[in-house]
């Protein structure tokens, strides 16, 4: 079994004794593991909360009509506005919402957040922006870095950092320089930053293939990647 399968399983409610062992195992020694189970765990929890919104939205609207219209009126008028919902959501793509659903900030598993007299130096300095949210400043500092060293960790942090400023397309251009010849720890995750990003600015295409490579190996966005991938076709 691979081994992010034991992800999916743990919330499906479907793992065994042994798998469970497994899990518990994976989850404590394999980083890689763990940050996936982390990410899709508060994927979930958001789409939960939309879920959970997104009704109490629809029975708040109805009793409002309630008030307002006859039982059939509303009758009329509901099934008017479900076909309608129907026929939108078939024919049109809800490219921001889907975006919203799934985009988790990134953490910061490189570098140390605290800046101190030992922790001065450029990287320390770039991570600590991150995390304090001034993405400004950590897209000046992780682009020096990464035309100093070409270090893959400074080119993604510069792609998410431009993402949560909402410069998209220059966030895609960033994450597009990746070598994804390398297939290295972080290339899942620039192809999946990579497919949400093309999704924001409705490149379907783009994000369709990007996320149709996520689900062809094990990775740490492999579920995510299949459960968005089926949400777009």
């Amino acid at each position: 079994m691979e081994k992010y399968s034991y992800i999916e399983k743990y919330f499906e409610g479907t793992l065994s004794s042994e798998e469970e062992i497994i899990f518990q195992n994976l989850l404590a020694e394999d980083n890689d593991f763990a940050m996936a189970f982390e990410y899709e765990k508060n994927v979930k929890k958001a789409i939960t909360l939309n879920e959970r919104k997104a009704l109490k939205q629809k029975l708040q609207s109805f009793e409002k009509s309630k008030k307002s219209y006859k039982w059939l009126c509303i009758a009329a008028s509901f099934a008017v506005l479900l076909g309608f919902f129907i026929w939108t959501i078939f024919l049109n793509t809800n490219y921001d919402s889907l975006y919203n659903e799934y985009y988790q900030t990134y953490p910061n598993t490189i570098a140390p957040t605290v800046r101190g007299e030992n922790n001065t130096d450029l990287k320390s300095d770039a991570f600590y922006a991150y995390d304090s949210g001034d993405y400004k400043e950590a897209i000046v500092l992780f682009s020096e870095i990464y035309t100093k060293d070409g270090d893959d960790y400074a080119l993604f942090y510069k792609a998410l950092s431009l993402m949560e400023t909402q410069k998209y397309q220059e966030a895609l251009t960033t994450l597009n320089l990746h070598d994804y010849t390398k297939e290295n720890t972080f290339t899942p995750f620039f192809r999946w930053y990579a497919a949400l990003t093309n999704l924001k600015l409705k490149n379907k295409k783009d994000a369709t293939q990007l996320l149709e490579k996520l689900t062809q190996t094990d990775n740490p966005q492999k579920e995510a990647a299949t459960r968005l991938l089926s949400e777009l076709q």
